[in-house]
C-alpha cells in the first residue's frame, strides 16, 4: 500500500495483513495447546515446530508491520535511515542455509524446498539491498517492494536469484500475506485472495459449527439427557463437511495432486500469457 507524502511515495503493510498474522498465531496456538495436552510427550517435538512456525510466520510479521518505506527523489528512507541512489550497489541473495544445494541443479528445487521449509521456521530475510558494505533487508511481504527496486533502477525481473524464487515459489503464502505479488499480478492475485478468503470463511463456519456441537452434546450427557446428546451430533456432523470439504479441494495435502491454493503462483498464469503474446 502506497500513500503520497509531499514529493515521496510511501510503503506500508496492509491492515489484512496484520489481521492474517494474528489468525495463524490463533490458529497455531490452538494447534499447540491441544496436541500438549490431548498427547503426551511424543507430542512435545510438534509443539516446538508450531512454536517456531508461528514465531516465523505471525510474530516475526507482526514486529515490522510498522516499517514505512518512502521513495524520495533522491532515493529510499527506510524506517529513519535514508540510503541514497548513488550508494545502491544491487541485490544479494538467495541466503540461507540452503542455498549450497544450488550447487547441484536439478537434485532438488532447492528453492522450493526452502520455501515450504527453511524460510517458515526463520524470520531474516533471504535477499538484502547493498548499500555500499551496508546490508537492508527486503521484504518480499512489504506491499510496493517491486515498486521499491524499480525506483533504484532495478527491475525485479532481471536479477536471476529473485525471479526464480518468485516463480517457484506456490502456496498458501501467496494468499495469507507473507508474499506480496508484483504490481503486475496483482489484479488475478486479489481474485485468488478473495477464493482464498471464502474457503477459510467456509472452514471457520464448519469449525464453529462442528465446536458448538460437540459441546452440546457434552453438556446434554453432563445431564442424563441422552438423546438431545445424540441430537448434538448433526451439528458437529455437518461442521466436520463444511470444515473437510473445501480443505481436501482447496489444500488437499498428501493426496496426490495438491488443491489450487497449496499450487498457487500468481506469477505463473501471468508468465504463460506473456509467453503466449511473444509466441
Amino acid at each position: 500500500m502506497a500513500v503520497s507524502e509531499g514529493d515521496a511515495a510511501v510503503l506500508g503493510y496492509q491492515p489484512w495483513q496484520r489481521r492474517a498474522a494474528y489468525e495463524r498465531f490463533a490458529a497455531l496456538s490452538f494447534a499447540a495447546v491441544f496436541a500438549l495436552f490431548g498427547g503426551n510427550l511424543l507430542s512435545l517435538p510438534l509443539v516446538v515446530l508450531l512454536g517456531l512456525y508461528a514465531y516465523a510466520t505471525s510474530l516475526g510479521p507482526l514486529l515490522r508491520f510498522g516499517l514505512r518505506v518512502s521513495l524520495e527523489p533522491g532515493g529510499v528512507r527506510i524506517g529513519e535511515r535514508f540510503y541514497p541512489k548513488e550508494r545502491f550497489a544491487g541485490l544479494e541473495g538467495p541466503l540461507g542455509p540452503w542455498t549450497r544445494w544450488e550447487v547441484w541443479p536439478g537434485v532438488w528445487s532447492s528453492y522450493r524446498f526452502r520455501l515450504r521449509l527453511g524460510w517458515r521456521f526463520r524470520t531474516d530475510p533471504l535477499f538484502h539491498l547493498l548499500f555500499g558494505e551496508e546490508r537492508v533487508p527486503l521484504w518480499l511481504d512489504l506491499p510496493g517492494w517491486d515498486r521499491m527496486l524499480a525506483h533504484l533502477g532495478l527491475d525485479w525481473r532481471k536479477y536471476p536469484g529473485l525471479r526464480r524464487y518468485l516463480h517457484t515459489a506456490r502456496g498458501l503464502a501467496w494468499l495469507n500475506g507473507l508474499l506480496y505479488p508484483p504490481v503486475e499480478a496483482e489484479g488475478p492475485w486479489r481474485e485468488a485472495r478473495g477464493r482464498y478468503r471464502r474457503v477459510c470463511a467456509w472452514m471457520w463456519a464448519g469449525a464453529g459449527l462442528g465446536v458448538s456441537g460437540f459441546a452440546f452434546s457434552l453438556f446434554a450427557l453432563f445431564l442424563g439427557a441422552n438423546v438431545w446428546a445424540v441430537v448434538g451430533l448433526a451439528p458437529l456432523a455437518l461442521g466436520l463437511v463444511l470444515l473437510a470439504y473445501p480443505f481436501l479441494t482447496a489444500f488437499n495435502f498428501g493426496r496426490g495432486r495438491p488443491g489450487w491454493a497449496v499450487a498457487y503462483n500468481p506469477l505463473v498464469p501471468l508468465e504463460a500469457s506473456l509467453t503466449g503474446e511473444k509466441g
